[in-house]
């Protein structure tokens, strides 16, 4: 049986909400730092039978997870949005009823940045972008309109367990309201280097949306899309959690945006390991180093890189004169090399 599949519903409204078991993380103030939040446990021992067998057994399994799905949606859809950030857009979910929105680091792409959020029943909300960890890929926004709103719960790694049943939901391709929210059905297949690794697809427009468990629970953020679109990424939920103080305090984080100021003459776009390379300017720094187009940069300095907005990240970091050094990825062999920042070159 193919465990994917795409469930598109009708959204049951905001009435919702109030049924929802999210707890306001934000003080009186909704402005004010939000206290990191405490995971929900998953109780997976009161799931129905099918949900906890190695693989459905019969016609009445997969009954049962249908039922189980079909209850679970309305209780999770209200809350997961669209965003869009400046020319950029994505997906999020609505974590407290105050309004904090987790997403992934690249959708965010620096703190202070307006938002613009569309539920799936079409209203719309404006808010901020608060924070990100880059190594990590997650990242936080506020809806700074008043609410309340309707929030899901964020669950917990450690209660994630090989072939669990997973929901990943979004808004591909942006928001569109004739289609409605999708949700796709599918299971935990790996968990590389600390992150989950899904059989949901996902695609453009995904990024930033939750992943959640059979509990209703946000148990990850997708965060890369694999070339086959049956074996996606999606930042584990703990990562967030380790990573608040950078994402409630978003000027002392990092930003994505490029720094005007750091020039190696090398562009690129996600893949399943890393960053690869679509572009090498000619007698840029890139290309003295030896980087090509369709090498697929693994580390900087020694820290994994998981999609192309991190590799943005080292760029930007860096300073004019500073060398950094990068696992490529050529084929089947694993090159070192060296590349020294530059300020950008003048008008051609």
């Amino acid at each position: 049986m193919n465990a994917t599949r795409d469930l598109r519903v009708p959204i049951c409204g905001w009435l919702l909400a109030a049924a929802l078991n999210c707890t306001p993380l934000l003080g009186a103030d909704p402005l004010s730092a939000p206290p990191v939040p405490k995971p929900a446990p998953a109780h997976r021992s009161e799931w129905a039978a099918a949900l906890r067998k190695p693989v459905p057994e019969s016609i009445a399994d997969l009954a049962a997870i249908e039922q189980h799905v079909k209850a679970l949606l309305p209780r999770v859809s209200p809350a997961v949005v669209a965003v869009e950030v400046g020319y950029g857009s994505g997906s999020g979910v609505v974590v407290s009823s105050n309004g904090l929105v987790l997403t992934a680091g690249h959708v965010a792409g620096r703190a202070g940045r307006s938002v613009h959020f569309t539920f799936p029943d079409g209203k719309v909300a404006h808010g901020k972008t608060l924070g990100l960890d880059a190594d990590t890929d997650s990242g936080l926004m506020l809806i700074t309109d008043p609410g309340p709103w309707p929030c899901v719960p964020m669950g917990d790694f450690e209660d994630v367990r090989l072939g669990d049943w997973v929901l990943a939901l979004g808004h591909p391709g942006g928001f569109d309201l004739q289609r409605s929210l999708v949700a796709r059905l599918g299971r935990v297949i790996g968990f590389p280097e600390g992150a989950i690794q899904t059989d949901c697809t996902i695609s453009p427009g995904d990024s930033g949306g939750p992943l959640v468990d059979m509990a209703g629970h946000v148990i990850g953020i997708h965060t890369a899309i694999s070339g086959p679109t049956s074996e996606n990424y999606h930042v584990a939920i703990n990562d967030y959690y380790e990573a608040w103080d950078h994402l409630t305090h978003g000027p002392q984080t990092t930003d994505l945006v490029a720094n005007p100021r750091a020039y190696i003459g090398a562009s690129g776009v996600d893949d399943p390991a890393g960053c690869r390379i679509t572009e090498v300017e000619s007698n840029s720094p890139a290309a003295r180093a030896g980087l090509k187009a369709g090498d697929i940069v693994l580390e900087v300095e020694q820290r994994r890189i998981p999609v192309a907005a991190v590799f943005r990240r080292w760029i930007a970091e860096a300073q004019p004169g500073e060398t950094l050094h990068l696992e490529v990825k050529r084929g089947d062999d694993h090159l070192k090399l060296e590349v020294q920042v530059e300020t950008p070159p003048g008008p051609r």
